[in-house]
C-alpha cells in the first residue's frame, strides 16, 4: 500500500515555493534573518545557535537556464555552481541576509568570489574545508569555526554562548537521529518510502527551522508505523555521487520497476549519520563530528574508507544495483571511478556510471542505459 503522508506533504508546502518559501516569508516577516549556506563543512549549529535560519543555497525540481552565468563562469564549470549563481543573478536569493561557504573545491571559492564581488550581503564567510580526518585536521578546523562564531557574534551585536550551541546541537542531534531512523526503514524488503520522498525530507531539514522538522520527522515515523505502508518494486538500488536536488531526477529512476532504498550523499545519509558528542565543549564537538564523524566523503585525500563505506551500505540495504551519477565536470567524483567499479565487482555488485547536468532530467540515452541496467539486473536475479 501507498497512503500519502501527510507529514511529507506539510514538509513540501512548506519549503515551496522554492527557495523564498512560505517558511521563509514568515521567517522575514518577524524581522529575523536567513543565511545561505554551502557544501557539509558549514555547522548549521552555529546559524541555529545565532537565531537566524540556515537555509542550503541549492538548486531544486525545476532546470534552471545558464546562459547569464557563463557570462561569469565557464559552461564546463561545475553546472551546481552555474545553477545557484544563475538563480542568484535572477534575484531568487534576494532574501538571504548572509552567505557562509568553504574552500571545499576551487568552484565554490569561485561562487563565493562571484556572490561577493558583484552581490555582495551584508554577511559573507568563507570557512576552511579539512582535507584529511585526522587530529590536526580537527585543530585547524575548530581553529577557524572559533573565528567563524567571533565574526558572526560581531555581526549580530552579541556574543554566541556556548550554552546555545549546545542546546543547538540537541536540537539537530534529534533531527539526525529521526533521519536516521527513516534510513533503517528503508532496509526493509518492502520499505515504507521510495527514494523521490526521502530526498524530499532531506532537502526540507535544510530548508525550514529545525525544531519544526524535527516535530514533522516524528509525525511522519508515526503515520509510517500506523499505515504498515509497502513500496512494492522489484530492484533494490543505491545512488552514490554528486548530490541530487531535483526529485524529478530520482522519480524517473523509480518509475521503472526499481525503488532507491539507500544513497551515498552529502544530501542524503550524511546528513542522518551520526551524532555530535554533548559530553565535550559544544566548539570541539562540533569540530570532531564535522571532520571525523560522517561517513568518508569525495573531498578527503584518501577516499578508500568512502568505497568501503558505499560498499558496506550496499549490501546491508540488500541493493540489487549501484547508480553513480556525477555532475558533469566534477573531479572528485571523476577520480575514484575506476578504483569504485573494481571494489564493486569484487563484491558482486553491479554498478552504472552515469554522467548528468545538474538539476537536468536525465534524457532519453540515460534512460535506455538505466532500462537495460535494469534488465541485466532482472537477468541475473534470474
Amino acid at each position: 500500500m501507498n497512503t500519502p503522508l501527510k507529514a511529507l506533504d506539510e514538509m513540501i508546502r512548506l519549503t515551496s515555493p522554492f527557495p523564498e518559501s512560505v517558511t521563509v516569508k514568515d521567517w522575514k516577516a518577524t524581522g529575523r534573518k536567513v543565511i545561505g549556506w554551502f557544501n557539509p563543512y558549514i555547522p548549521e549549529e552555529i546559524i541555529h545557535a545565532a537565531g537566524m535560519l540556515p537555509f542550503e543555497v541549492t538548486g531544486d525540481n525545476e532546470p534552471v537556464q545558464t546562459q547569464g552565468a557563463e557570462a561569469y563562469i565557464y559552461s564546463n564549470s561545475c553546472s551546481k555552481i552555474r545553477t545557484c549563481w544563475q538563480m542568484q543573478l535572477d534575484g531568487k536569493y534576494n532574501f538571504l541576509d548572509g552567505y557562509v561557504s568553504s574552500s571545499m573545491c576551487d568552484q565554490d571559492k569561485r561562487l563565493f568570489s562571484l556572490w561577493k564581488y558583484y552581490k555582495k550581503l551584508p554577511y559573507m564567510e568563507i570557512l576552511y574545508a579539512p582535507r584529511k580526518r585526522d587530529e590536526e585536521a580537527v585543530q585547524l578546523y575548530l581553529a577557524d569555526l572559533e573565528d567563524f562564531r567571533n565574526r558572526f557574534s560581531e555581526y549580530r551585536l552579541s556574543r554566541i554562548p556556548d550554552r546555545d550551541i549546545a542546546n543547538s546541537i540537541k536540537v539537530y542531534n534529534r533531527g539526525r537521529e529521526l533521519m536516521y531512523e527513516l534510513y533503517e526503514l528503508r532496509k526493509r524488503d518492502r520499505p515504507p518510502v521510495t527514494g523521490t520522498e526521502t530526498l524530499e525530507v532531506t532537502k526540507a531539514a535544510a530548508r525550514m527551522p529545525r525544531e519544526r522538522f524535527n516535530e514533522l520527522m516524528e509525525q511522519l515515523l508515526g503515520e509510517i508505523q500506523s499505515t504498515g505502508r509497502e513500496i512494492k518494486k522489484a530492484r533494490r538500488l543505491m545512488v552514490i555521487g554528486s548530490d541530487l536536488h531535483n526529485a524529478n531526477q530520482m522519480a524517473a529512476l523509480e518509475a521503472l520497476d526499481a525503488v532507491v532504498v539507500v544513497d551515498e550523499m552529502d544530501i542524503g545519509i550524511r546528513r542522518a549519520w551520526g551524532q555530535v558528542d554533548t559530553q565535550l565543549p559544544p566548539m570541539e564537538a562540533l569540530a570532531r563530528y564535522y571532520v571525523l564523524g560522517r561517513p568518508v566523503d569525495k573531498h578527503n585525500w584518501i577516499s578508500d574508507g568512502r568505497l568501503e563505506f558505499i560498499g558496506d551500505m550496499a549490501e546491508q540495504y540488500k541493493v540489487d544495483g549501484i547508480l553513480s551519477e556525477d555532475v558533469r565536470f566534477c573531479t572528485y567524483n571523476g577520480w575514484d571511478k575506476f578504483d569504485l567499479k573494481k571494489q564493486m565487482e569484487k563484491r558482486g555488485i553491479p554498478i552504472l556510471q552515469i554522467d548528468l547536468e545538474y538539476g537536468h532530467l536525465a534524457g532519453a540515452q540515460v534512460k535506455i542505459r538505466a532500462d537495460a541496467f535494469l534488465e541485466m539486473l532482472e537477468s541475473r536475479a534470474s
